[in-house]
């Protein structure tokens, strides 16, 4: 009689482990992976085609090239003009946030935002970093180009 406890005692351990083993793996490859997979979906939004791609598809001379290369380059000065200006905007509004909820805190409160600010400013540095030193290279995965 004890051997056959035991027998399902290890029995049910072992279909248990497996059930969970396998609820981990589906959980992972069904969950996790989409949400990965929405995140990209979203960076990766659809972009202007490329000059190599019109000029294929278009069938573009090489004068019409060069005029293109010429627009894009002039554009592309417009862009980090534009991007500065957010930039700007939101450090703006960043400031104002911050000097907003220091209104409401008391003196040891402040200290601790503060605190807290930088924390949060310390690890955004470290995973900037981080992205740079490993960075993902999920487009080429999909054979799109970056």
């Amino acid at each position: 009689m004890k051997n056959y406890n035991k027998f399902w005692i290890v029995f049910s351990l072992i279909v248990v482990f497996a059930a969970g083993f396998i609820g981990g793996i589906l959980f992972e490859k069904h969950l996790i992976d989409k949400k990965v997979e929405k995140r990209v979906k979203r960076r990766s939004s659809v972009r202007f085609p490329s000059l190599e791609m019109m000029a294929q598809e278009l069938s573009l001379t090489p004068q019409q090239q060069e005029q293109i290369r010429e627009i894009f380059k002039n554009n592309e000065e417009r862009f980090k003009n534009l991007r500065k200006n957010i930039d700007d905007r939101l450090s703006s509004i960043r400031s104002q946030l911050k000097n907003e909820i220091k209104n409401v805190l008391n003196d040891e409160q402040v200290l601790k935002f503060e605190a807290m600010i930088e924390k949060y400013i310390s690890q955004r540095k470290k995973e900037v970093e981080k992205r740079k030193e490993h960075p993902r290279n999920h487009r080429k995965d999909k054979g799109e180009k970056r």
